[in-house]
């Protein structure tokens, strides 16, 4: 469970952030999170996985893939919609999820 005062500090990352379930999972939703990768800041929506999903222990889930980035990009349906994730993994799910989002993020850098 997602307490408050954790979306507390991912609204103040990304203002409209909200918690939407799929299929029994919390996830959060960060629509327009800035994503900053070799010295580019691209505007997109994510998703944020903060437990286990596929055999990864948390994930992030893009709009758009991040060029040059990531590796072995999978696509994946969650919400009606299609989303991008890269091979990146233990990420543990017992950290708040602006740890888990700042982790899968640095992997973009």
């Amino acid at each position: 469970m997602i307490q408050d005062n954790q979306m507390k500090t991912l609204t103040s990352l990304c203002p409209e952030a909200v918690v939407m379930p799929d299929a029994g999972i919390n996830y959060i939703y960060l629509p327009t999170l800035k994503v900053r990768s070799a010295n580019t800041t691209t505007t997109l929506d994510a998703l944020l996985c903060p437990v286990k999903h596929g055999g990864y222990m948390t994930r992030l889930f893009l709009s758009e893939r991040i060029p040059g980035r990531g590796n072995n990009w999978t696509t994946h349906s969650i919400l009606g919609r299609t989303w991008h994730t890269w091979s990146w993994n233990n990420v543990p799910e017992t950290l708040t999820p602006t740890q888990i989002l700042s982790a899968h993020m640095r992997a973009l850098q």
